[in-house]
């Protein structure tokens, strides 16, 4: 669908083609997420499948999976099924992120979600029995929590900054325990009020408001909700709802914290706003979890209230789900058509192996400062290179073509084709077309075009 799945693709032939030359530079590439690739190039060996068939279901797989991680802590913590349930239905059908994350080809930070849920209920199971536990089983939690912080890290490096981010929560919350209950239930109030700033702020933002988009626009019967319940998580765990409920602070105002000491990387933020945005329905069903387990309790004895009530909660979100919930890939990010596809199959057989072909490109803009992260690409260019091994310059995909200097640039970059795809946003072909001295078409298709650069000198 999305540019990122073109990179992944790539990442993923590399490593099963064992290219050494990219192996001794993947730290310094512009892609480093690898943990998802070495997954799928492991079910690709051992399978005796392709790298597209494995990314693609295997992507789908870890978005099944990934829910059954809220089960657990919430089960564990509120000893009660209903509530990890209910914490799982929030996780999958409350919000449609994190499912439209799949659409961006966003398959390592999926895969990380998962296990940053794991490592943070192991975490918690270690930190409450640091006391009881003997010698052997100490080190042993603490080797499978290493092993784990690790392994969450490599499949996707910003999980490193969401846990750190719980970490100093969760030392936040030790002294906050510490105050009278006046004084806690303050820094709580306090904590809302700048949370609620900022999702203001942030609404504000013309990059920055798809980041609550999932949880407002389009998510606002199912995060009232979670807001009501989180009155009752509040009266049964308040530690937990004061975690929850500052770790959503931290996640929101990590987009303005500006990061500047690490190489090759500029106008970087702590996370960007697609991983915030990704991430947020975590606290929050933790938050509906425990409050439903906390209403249960409210209503313990009263044995039909209790489970109608549960019943009724998850109940109106699959209902929401129902009408809202869009099981099909947004159009926001599909880049690639059926001409496309095609026209795949004929730049293979038809263009010579060391041709250059230009591809649309965009500016990639997701941080407050509105400045450009790099060029992606814009429309089903990108995918030239993956698939057939043609080298691909990207071009801006506003490009005059017109204009003498735009084609004295191509000539300078030895440019011989120039791809026009039919979805995203591609070159404008009336330009092209309307300099035949200078564009000749060697594929005309009702949405797909390829152009030969010819005159140069």
């Amino acid at each position: 669908l999305y540019f990122d799945s073109a990179q992944h693709y790539s990442v993923i032939k590399n490593i099963m083609q064992q290219n050494a030359a990219w192996m001794l530079n993947w730290l310094n590439a512009a892609y480093y997420h690898l943990g998802f690739h070495f997954l799928s190039v492991m079910f690709a060996s051992v399978l005796d499948v392709g790298a597209t068939r494995v990314m693609l279901v295997l992507g789908q797989v870890i978005l099944a999976l990934i829910p059954f991680s809220v089960f657990f802590p919430v089960k564990y913590i509120s000893r009660s099924s209903m509530a990890g349930w209910s914490a799982v239905v929030l996780y999958v059908f409350g919000w449609y992120m994190p499912a439209h994350a799949v659409d961006w080809g966003k398959y390592p930070a999926l895969m990380s979600v998962g296990m940053i849920s794991f490592v943070l209920s192991l975490a918690y199971l270690v930190w409450q029995h640091k006391n009881t536990l003997t010698g052997r089983k100490r080190w042993l939690l603490y080797t499978l929590l290493g092993v784990s912080v690790l392994l969450t890290v490599f499949a996707h490096s910003r999980s490193l900054i969401f846990l750190g981010i719980v970490i100093f929560v969760w030392i936040i919350s030790t002294w906050w325990q510490k105050l009278s209950p006046r004084w806690m239930s303050f820094v709580f109030v306090l904590v809302i009020l700048i949370t609620l700033a900022e999702v203001v702020y942030v609404q504000r933002q013309s990059i920055l408001t798809l980041l609550v988009d999932p949880y407002l626009q389009k998510g606002y019967l199912v995060t009232g909700f979670v807001v009501f319940l989180s009155i009752f998580a509040w009266m049964a765990y308040p530690c937990l709802t004061f975690v929850s409920v500052l770790t959503m602070t931290f996640l929101l105002g990590s987009v303005f914290v500006p990061v500047t000491f690490i190489p090759g990387y500029r106008d970087l933020t702590l996370l960007d706003r697609p991983f915030v945005e990704m991430v947020l329905f975590l606290p929050l069903s933790l938050l509906g979890g425990l409050g439903l387990a906390g209403l249960e309790q409210k209503l313990q004895g009263r044995f039909v209230w209790s489970r109608l009530v549960s019943v009724f909660v998850v109940g109106v979100v699959l209902v929401n789900a129902l009408f809202v919930y869009e099981l099909y890939p947004s159009d926001c990010c599909v880049i690639v058509g059926n001409d496309d596809v095609v026209a795949m199959d004929w730049v293979a057989n038809q263009l010579p192996v060391d041709a250059r072909i230009g591809i649309a490109s965009t500016a990639l803009k997701v941080m407050p400062s509105e400045i450009s992260e790099g060029d992606v690409g814009a429309d089903a260019g990108i995918w030239i290179t993956p698939l057939t091994g043609r080298l691909t310059i990207p071009l801006p995909n506003v490009l005059e073509f017109d204009q003498q200097a735009s084609f004295e640039n191509l000539c300078g970059l030895n440019i011989g084709y120039l791809y026009v795809g039919e979805k995203g946003q591609p070159f404008d072909v009336a330009k092209i077309a309307s300099r035949p001295e200078w564009y000749r078409p060697l594929l005309s298709m009702p949405k797909t075009r390829v152009y030969e650069v010819i005159g140069c000198q």
